[in-house]
């Protein structure tokens, strides 16, 4: 069993439309949109740097050129490094697999639009799994949960065995927060030889290999920001939360 990792970089999907909260956004693109006076891509970059990251590698797609000049003004202690996905139209895996080559070691995954009370990658980091494993966050008693919408989790023992929309029965909820081996590359690039890959096809594929373990969420608050009901209940998650490390405007180095 291995126990925590030092965890080095970051990978966080911002490349989506987000066409569902077109109505809260107006023009701007859905990461931009600001929950308690910040940006979603701000929070998820909070997350990185309470986990100690070195690197954040952002994958952008539609309206890439204002997030660029927005990450541009943020000044933060880790890399910031951008990945242009011309499919973002398709599905998300496609946007992880764009990263391929710039990751070697284990990494983290997350969604621009998922919020969290508190600091969650840590969780994923300490917890034991065996070598070539990937870990998924999963929340066992959500709160709000738009079950139609919500990735369903399966759990056998400590691993997870079945992934989607479309489950049920199920244990719990995929939250969007993943430590991933390399491996999933290989697994994603399974999928894209029959179809574009989504991040949940491709952790089906490691499931078939036993490759995917659940670590558990509990006490924590967190939300998906898909719609403007989804932005106002953001709204209310973190409003009394105490901010702290918000990125000040600056210009660090983008690659």
């Amino acid at each position: 069993m291995t126990a925590r990792v030092r965890v080095r970089q970051t990978v966080i999907l911002a490349a989506g439309n987000g066409s569902r909260l077109s109505a809260a956004r107006g023009t701007l693109p859905k990461p931009l949109i600001r929950v308690a006076g910040q940006a979603l891509i701000d929070h998820a970059l909070e997350q990185a740097v309470e986990a100690g990251v070195d690197e954040a590698v952002i994958v952008t797609g539609s309206a890439a050129d204002q997030i660029e000049r927005h990450l541009a003004k943020l000044s933060l202690p880790l890399q910031l490094s951008l990945v242009h996905n011309l499919r973002y139209h398709e599905p998300n895996g496609v946007s992880l697999l764009a990263v391929a080559e710039r990751v070697r070691e284990p990494f983290f995954l997350q969604m621009a639009d998922h919020l969290f009370a508190s600091p969650v990658l840590s969780l994923l980091a300490a917890a034991e799994c065996q070598p070539g494993q990937s870990r998924l966050l999963v929340d066992r008693h959500p709160v709000g949960l738009d079950e139609a919408d919500a990735t369903k989790v399966r759990i056998t023992g400590s691993g997870i065995s079945a992934i989607g929309k479309d489950v049920y029965p199920y244990d719990a909820v995929d939250t969007g927060c993943f430590l991933l081996d390399p491996s999933v590359f290989d697994a994603l690039q399974q999928v894209a030889e029959r179809e574009p890959p989504s991040v949940t096809l491709g952790m089906r594929a490691l499931i078939a290999q036993g490759l995917l373990v659940q670590v558990p969420l509990a006490g924590v608050r967190w939300t998906d920001v898909d719609t403007a009901e989804d932005h106002a209940r953001a709204e209310l998650l973190l409003a009394s939360r105490r901010r702290q490390g918000v990125p000040r405007e600056a210009s660090p180095a983008l690659v």
